[in-house]
């Protein structure tokens, strides 16, 4: 009987111990799986963000050429404009000096 008392205590301490391994290895495993996690969260939250800034870039530069374009070409419109104003001056100043000098046109 005491050799069966002695063996239970022995089992019942051999069991006592795997309960606590199985715990620890649990604590570990939700420990590991949180780090993973996270781990995981960080390289996506950097993907994105470079993903991101990569294509904020490219919209700057597509938005920077658009603008150098329309400025181009209001420039380009503005010579234009100031030229045929300056062409209407001179008709308009020959035809107020013929106007005055009694010239017909």
């Amino acid at each position: 009987m005491e050799q069966t008392v002695k063996a239970l205590v022995e089992f019942e301490s051999a069991l006592n111990s795997a309960k606590a391994e199985v715990s620890e290895a649990k604590r570990k495993n939700v420990k590991d799986a949180s780090d993973w996690a996270e781990a995981a969260r960080s390289s996506a939250l950097a993907e994105a963000t470079e993903i991101a800034a990569r294509r904020v870039a490219e919209a700057k530069a597509e938005a920077e050429a658009e603008a150098k374009k329309i400025r181009e070409e209001g420039e380009s419109a503005l010579k234009e404009f100031e030229s045929s104003i300056s062409r209407r001056k001179e008709e308009a100043a020959a035809f107020a000096a013929s106007s005055l000098l009694g010239e017909s046109k």
